[in-house]
């Protein structure tokens, strides 16, 4: 089975990324990258997270890098997802401000509508 298949079928479920927790998390950034990708083609939803579940800030992708915890909220939307990637793909530097806040914007800035935090 191939990477990508093997991630979608874990995570995705319908039109949404299923939570994780930090028992079941990714270890990669390419598992990450992987796992946005398949979600932007195989879906059209506007989140990565189904926005009637829960109510406010809700976790839904963990990442854990060595000693770095990384979450990515439910209400991150599609058009953040892009951006990131299109970032990824230049292998631009992972940066985080005073608030947590990742970004890999080539000017470090945050990307509007991405709301990944380091823990």
């Amino acid at each position: 089975m191939s990477k990508t298949r093997e991630l979608l079928e874990r995570y995705l479920l319908g039109e949404y990324i299923i939570p994780m927790s930090w028992r079941n998390c990714l270890e990669s950034r390419e598992d990450l990258v992987i796992l946005l990708k398949g979600w932007c083609q195989m879906t059209s939803s506007e989140t990565i997270g189904d926005p009637n579940i829960g109510i406010g800030v809700r976790p839904l992708i963990r990442l854990r890098l060595g000693d770095r915890r990384y979450e990515l909220n439910a209400d991150t939307k599609r058009e953040g997802i892009q951006i990131f990637l299109e970032n990824e793909k230049k292998g631009n530097t992972w940066v985080h401000s005073d608030t947590n806040r990742v970004s890999n914007a080539l000017n470090g800035e945050h990307i509007q509508n991405l709301h990944m935090y380091i823990k």
